[in-house]
């Protein structure tokens, strides 16, 4: 394979990976409150060539990575939008999926202490 090649097939692949969905998640909703994954992107990519005075003396090689890290949470609830971010040393798999069950109570703390409030004012306005 020609190096032009290689390229064109590294390219490909990054490109697959490295898509908008991948940055921005895909929306979770949960008891009413959609939350949205962030995560950042690293790539890497190398290529290399050389010819010798012999056909043994001659290669042609590419490489390429890429790194996703989770950075924050959007967390929607009607019109109010926040903003949960990840601390650095926090950003491993494991510290998210960690994460989950806390994100899971403030939700549900939002939703009560609403529930909560509207209740209230439902009293108020029949009392009228």
């Amino acid at each position: 394979m020609v190096i032009e090649e290689l390229v064109k097939t590294v390219l490909s692949e990054l490109r697959e990976m490295v898509k908008t969905e991948t940055v921005v998640g895909e929306p979770l909703k949960v008891a009413g409150v959609t939350i949205v994954p962030v995560s950042k992107i690293s790539v890497g990519f190398g290529v290399g060539g050389g010819k010798g005075q012999s056909k043994e003396g001659t290669g042609e090689a590419t490489g390429g990575g890429a790194s996703i890290e989770p950075v924050a949470f959007f967390v929607v609830r009607g019109e109010k939008v926040e903003l949960i971010t990840v601390k650095k040393e926090d950003a491993g798999w494991g510290k998210i999926i960690n994460l989950v069950p806390q994100i899971i109570d403030t939700v549900k703390g939002m939703k009560e202490k609403s529930d909560q409030k509207g209740g209230k004012e439902g009293k108020k306005n029949n009392a009228k």
